[in-house]
């Protein structure tokens, strides 16, 4: 059974539960993605503004406890959207690329439709890792996915009413 490692770019699905006017349980995004497939880790990326609201620690602390979710933030001092995003990228990036060199797992799902993400997955693939990808249909970036078959692709539009609150 294939060991599974999922990378959730909150940044960037935040904006399309926006769009669809959705909250989000993040308990049951996990449930969703992984299915009856073995969890090794879930990582959640998201830049923030310093300091942090009590609210959004809370938040945090409850995808912890609850829910199993590792959480990486990048603090900023400013508000500066595009600067944070670059930062989360580059720590997916990494934690993908180092995990997958350390065998820390068999296939990596991305959380994400960021076109920045090919060469980390242009890298994967010759590691032999399997490559999973879940994104909106209309933030997915034509460049990442023309790297995936068909089947390595799902939408989270289509599971919007089993994920929401």
């Amino acid at each position: 059974m294939d060991r599974i490692t999922v990378f959730l770019d909150n940044s960037n699905i935040f904006m399309g539960f926006r769009k669809y006017n959705v909250l989000v349980d993040y308990e049951k995004l996990k449930q969703v993605i992984t299915g009856e497939r073995y969890l090794q880790d879930i990582i959640l990326y998201e830049g923030i503004v310093y300091p942090m609201s009590p609210e959004k620690k809370k938040w945090y602390d409850n995808l912890i406890d609850k829910s199993g979710y590792k959480v990486e933030v990048s603090f900023d001092k400013r508000i500066g959207r595009e600067i944070s995003e670059k930062k989360i990228d580059i720590r997916i990036a990494i934690d993908m690329i180092s995990l997958a060199y350390e065998d820390g797992y068999d296939r990596a799902i991305l959380v994400s439709g960021d076109g920045d993400f090919v060469p980390v997955f242009k890298k994967l693939k010759e590691l032999n890792k399997k490559i999973e990808l879940w994104a909106f249909r209309y933030s997915l970036a034509n460049t990442l996915k023309a790297e995936f078959r068909e089947s390595d692709i799902n939408f989270i539009d289509d599971f919007l009413d089993e994920i929401k609150i």
